[in-house]
């Protein structure tokens, strides 16, 4: 910046000048800190730029006195900052899955109530009116969870301030989280679990839409890996890449570990055994991953996503939940006894539920799913007295028959698993009917037999006579 055409001296800490190109007055002043600005009075009259910058200089030193940043902003740029530090994180790899909920809360609710006030001036007062008017917006009082997003949001907006020096740490408010705690989403029973994933098999065969097919086709195995997992639905599952998948080795044991990008951090979990078959017909969809042996594409660096359609496009989480929740309508499953609506979470509540069930430690299950053990045990532990009716009533377990019986709680049975093995081109019809015992004193076919053969048969999975030989 060029001075010197004409200069006026008020007092030794302030000056008045003009630039060169310019007929408004600068200011320029040394304040009581040492440090020096130099701001435009907006006038070209001498008087009035006096006043104006007299002002400015008693105030920004009162400022300093009282402890108080030398200047503010107003909110809305503050934010624009955050949104685009936030933005960049993401961009790099190196910003948490949460930013993008932190945008979203400061675009959709904090810009329009804060967006004009200096964010040196938002106090608690003004963060109690933003809670009434959030109601409002809202129409109900916000969950917890949304206000601890809603609170980070808010925070990451006052951390760029004091960065800048717009407000100083002795004026910045608390922010405190209350609201309704959230209620816990509806769960299956293994039952019900069941119907879902024997509906699931030829659900896609029921629309002749072909995006609808695609889709409905990847639904089968994303409800079971999400139910043998515990992995957050929507883009915690859907972002999953083959280089994300690997086999782990504990005490000479081989299992298969995803790792996942939770709300604040990567993790690793285990897979359920039978994880293995979903993923192979998830491997046999992908049109760019049907040709490569699903042992070499564990553990490859492969940029492929995992649910992937047989178009070739990666499924997309809302295709994906509104095509469960219409089957869940078709179902008559959308609600539980207890009214509470079934959502696609509602799968991770079933996982988490079935491991405590079946003894796995709070602490274990936490991890494996990412939550604290007492949010698990608040949120998702749907463990009734009913599910442990014969330890509470004293009575031992019966021995469970072998064949066809369900596996631990009718989570899945062995006439299930086999053909899963056989629809994965994993044995040949021989194993199959040597697992479901066929020829043996006392075989049946059961109902569940016999859709899971017209199925294969359809599939193109069993002949005609291995289909009689089954009946």
């Amino acid at each position: 910046m060029s001075y010197g055409v004409s200069s006026v001296t008020i007092n030794k800490r302030l000056k008045l000048d003009k630039r060169r190109g310019s007929d408004n007055w600068y200011a320029r002043m040394t304040l009581s800190n040492g440090t020096r600005r130099v701001f435009s009075t907006k006038t070209e009259d001498l008087e009035r730029a006096k006043e104006f910058a007299l002002r400015e200089f008693f105030a920004t030193d009162e400022r300093i006195k009282q402890k108080l940043p030398e200047n503010s902003r107003k909110f809305k740029p503050v934010a624009e900052f955050a949104k685009r530090r936030m933005q960049d994180e993401l961009d790099a790899g190196t910003g948490k899955a949460a930013f993008k909920d932190y945008i979203n809360a400061i675009n959709k609710y904090l810009i329009p109530f804060f967006g004009k006030m200096d964010i040196s001036s938002i106090n608690t007062a003004k963060q109690a009116e933003f809670d009434a008017w959030r109601v409002q917006q809202m129409g109900k009082v916000p969950a917890h969870s949304t206000l601890l997003n809603h609170n980070a949001a808010l925070n990451r907006v006052f951390d760029e301030a004091e960065l800048r020096g717009w407000i100083t740490s002795a004026i910045r408010p608390v922010v405190k989280s209350r609201g309704r705690q959230g209620e816990k989403r509806g769960t299956f029973s293994p039952e019900e679990y069941e119907a879902i994933y024997t509906a699931l098999r030829s659900w896609h065969t029921k629309t002749m839409h072909v995006q609808q097919q695609a889709t409905r086709e990847v639904l089968r195995d994303y409800v079971l890996i999400l139910a043998n997992t515990g992995i957050r639905p929507g883009k915690e599952a859907t972002q999953i890449k083959w280089r994300n998948i690997t086999w782990v080795t504990e005490r000479g044991e081989q299992y298969l570990e995803i790792n996942v990008r939770g709300k604040n951090r990567t993790r690793g979990l285990i897979a359920r055994d039978r994880t293995e078959v979903y993923l192979e017909r998830l491997r046999q969809l992908n049109p760019r991953t049907a040709a490569i042996p699903l042992d070499e594409l564990i553990g490859s660096k492969n940029e492929e996503f995992v649910f992937t359609t047989r178009l070739g496009v990666p499924a997309r989480s809302t295709n994906l939940s509104r095509a469960f929740t219409a089957l869940l309508k078709e179902l008559g499953l959308d609600k539980g006894p207890d009214d509470r609506k079934r959502v696609a979470y509602s799968l991770r509540h079933f996982y988490v539920t079935e491991a405590l069930g079946k003894g796995q430690g709070s602490t274990v299950v936490s991890t494996q799913v990412g939550n604290s053990a007492p949010v698990l045990e608040r949120h998702y532990n749907h463990t009734t007295p009913r599910r442990h009716a014969a330890e509470l009533s004293g009575r031992r377990r019966k021995d469970k028959p072998q064949g066809l019986a369900p596996i631990e709680n009718g989570v899945i049975s062995i006439a299930s698993k086999a053909f899963d093995l056989l629809m994965a081109d994993k044995i040949k019809f021989a194993t199959l009917s040597a697992m479901l015992g066929v020829g043996k004193d006392g075989y049946v076919a059961t109902d569940e037999v016999k859709v899971l053969a017209m199925t294969a048969l359809a599939d193109g999975k069993l002949s005609e006579d291995e289909l009689a030989s089954l009946f």
